[in-house]
């Protein structure tokens, strides 16, 4: 009798333990597809923006249809274009990403979306808001020239300021919002990756 106790503990104590239900997948795939749909969202915004500066270019009455003018608002459409571009290729990225692959795999596949999006701040904010504001200043340049300089001064004043809160703040705080899903996406990972170790 005592063997068939032994046999029986020996049985309990080597039940592999199954991981916790789908709670971590489909947070995982949630905060994928939110991710996601930030970046299709704002990048059909970008299109519908450049599209609209295109249509008010076209529209300009024949005294404002300078140069400067023509320039600045081709040269903002195209920076709407091309940031519009990259964030469907960021969506498309994200898409890319196996769900149905081990938990290491696809882990790995986030921390390599993570460093691809970390190179891609490094050089798209900066560049993104140096051609926008130059843009925006050749044109509210040729605007205004003909009015008082307090009003020109202004203008730039609220113009750039509100650039600058949208680069300092703003965005920081948009990145802040994409990094907490990130982490969020990879600790989920790591952990469903530590509960079939």
């Amino acid at each position: 009798m005592e063997e068939f106790k032994e046999l029986e503990n020996l049985w309990q104590q080597s039940e592999t333990k199954i991981p916790t239900k789908n709670t971590n997948i489909s947070k995982i795939k949630n905060n994928r597809m939110k991710l996601k749909n930030t970046y299709t969202k704002g990048a059909i915004l970008l299109l519908v923006t450049g599209i609209f500066i295109l249509g008010l270019m076209i529209s300009l009455d024949s005294n404002l249809k300078t140069i400067p003018i023509i320039l600045s608002m081709v040269i903002i459409s195209t920076v709407c274009f091309l940031q519009a571009f990259l964030m469907i290729f960021t969506a498309k990225k994200i898409s890319k990403i196996d769900e149905t692959q081990t938990p290491s795999f696809h882990l790995k596949q986030w921390q390599n979306f993570r460093e691809f999006q970390k190179k891609q701040r490094h050089w798209n904010m900066p560049i993104y808001y140096l051609f926008l504001g130059t843009a925006i200043g050749i044109y509210m340049y040729e605007l205004l020239k003909n009015t008082d300089l307090w009003k020109m001064v202004l203008a730039f004043a609220i113009t750039y300021s509100w650039m600058l809160f949208a680069y300092f703040y703003l965005g920081k705080k948009e990145i802040k919002k994409q990094d907490a899903k990130l982490d969020g996406i990879i600790s989920e990972l790591k952990s469903l990756e530590n509960q079939f170790q």
